[in-house]
């Protein structure tokens, strides 16, 4: 509670975002080890580098995996693609 009596409100929201990323194979969404080659993806800045353990891409608490051909072209910027990934 706050000094005059009240208790502050929080308010919570859900945020969805979306990363274009590509492989070297072609992989079927769905398949646990599947999904964690492609979330691997996005646990990387665009630079190829790791992200730190507390990345909110490391803390998930859902997923979603899409084949983006279906929803959005060809035409979208990649942020990640296993040819950036360092060793």
């Amino acid at each position: 509670m706050s000094d005059n009596g009240s208790e502050s409100k929080k308010y919570k929201y859900l945020v969805t975002m979306r990363w274009y990323v590509e492989t070297d194979e072609e992989l079927v969404a769905g398949a646990t080890e599947t999904d964690e080659k492609l979330l691997d993806l996005v646990r990387h800045r665009s630079n190829g580098e790791p992200c730190a353990p507390d990345c909110p891409t490391r803390n998930n608490e859902g997923y979603g995996i899409l084949d983006y051909h279906y929803f959005m072209g060809d035409n979208k910027d990649t942020y990640m693609s296993t040819d950036k990934i360092k060793g």
